[in-house]
């Protein structure tokens, strides 16, 4: 299932207007700061960019889709959240959220990149599909 990472880590904005909403503020320069991990562990066929929920970065490994998105949750604190997800297709249906080893060797890198920046207030926890609590 996927797992939710809070942390605080303020950032230093150079242009907000640049954004498309306030949950996307400073989700870029998290993003900037594990990209070079991600590409180096999963190579350079990665999709990244801002929604208007925040940043993702999309990829797929052994034939497991696998996302991190980041979302702000106070500019001005530094507060954000990233949502780690795994999905495997499903013949004629869309891909659905599943547990899978990918996953957790995901997260085991992006917590590794994160304790090296280091962040403050850092908490894990699974969640099911909806990204509510188990």
């Amino acid at each position: 299932m996927p797992y939710i990472i809070g942390f605080v880590k303020p950032v230093q904005i150079a242009d907000s207007e640049r954004y498309i909403n306030d949950c996307c503020i400073g989700g870029d320069i998290v993003l900037d700061w594990l990209l070079p991990t991600l590409r180096e562990r999963y190579g350079g066929d990665l999709q990244s960019s801002q929604e208007d929920w925040g940043w993702f970065v999309w990829f797929e490994q052994s034939g497991v889709k696998l996302a991190v998105d980041v979302h702000t949750d106070d500019s001005k604190r530094g507060e954000f959240r990233l949502h780690l997800t795994s999905r495997k297709p499903r013949f004629l249906l869309g891909a659905k959220i599943q547990d899978a080893p990918e996953l957790e060797q995901l997260r085991d890198l992006v917590l590794s990149r994160l304790q090296s920046w280091p962040v403050e207030r850092f908490n894990i926890e699974q969640v099911d599909e909806k990204y509510m609590p188990i």
